[in-house]
């Protein structure tokens, strides 16, 4: 059973334990897109203590974990967004490499498309490192739209967003 929470502070280590093996499991694949500065415990603490973390648990177990909020890094401002209004931001999802293929990271997608729509949000964007493949198809088949690039400390990211009010219509319809 899974389970979509708030992290807690207590937690801190499990969820640099994700963010480690995800580390690892990325280099394994030549992604090096995350390091020892990024993201490292002081920015996760961040998240937690102003509560825009959630994990994701399997059997009680923290297998993945997600942030949202509205922060957006200063080098969005040079992206052409198709979006304007109220943004909620998608950072830091991660789910541990033992955990992957369950569909948990959709999961954890799901869930911050519902938080946007229910919190009135009117788009949602979140950037991927180009290299990581499977990250930019992931959110591509959820349907984002590509919106520009921006350059970080490790390379080039491409920045995405998706309307809220389809996915508010869509969820409508299904009802």
């Amino acid at each position: 059973m899974t389970i979509i929470r708030p992290a807690r502070i207590d937690e801190l280590d499990g969820l640099l334990d994700v963010v480690r093996a995800t580390i690892r499991h990325m280099e394994s694949q030549g992604i090096y897109q995350w390091d020892d500065i990024y993201p490292d415990r002081a920015t996760l603490q961040k998240d937690v203590e102003k509560q825009h973390m959630h994990v994701i648990e399997v059997d009680g177990l923290i297998a993945g974990m997600v942030s949202i909020n509205n922060e957006q890094s200063p080098e969005y401002r040079t992206v052409p967004w198709q979006y304007p209004g109220r943004v909620l931001v998608v950072h830091r999802l991660a789910i541990a490499p033992e955990h992957q293929r369950k569909k948990l990271a959709s999961q954890l997608m799901d869930f911050a498309e519902r938080e946007a729509a229910d919190k009135k949000y009117e788009s949602i964007r979140l950037d991927a490192f180009v290299p990581n493949l499977a990250a930019t198809a992931f959110y591509e088949r959820r349907g984002y739209r590509e919106a520009g690039t921006v350059l970080f400390r490790k390379g080039p990211f491409l920045c995405y967003e998706k309307a809220i009010h389809h996915i508010h219509c869509q969820q409508t319809r299904s009802q």
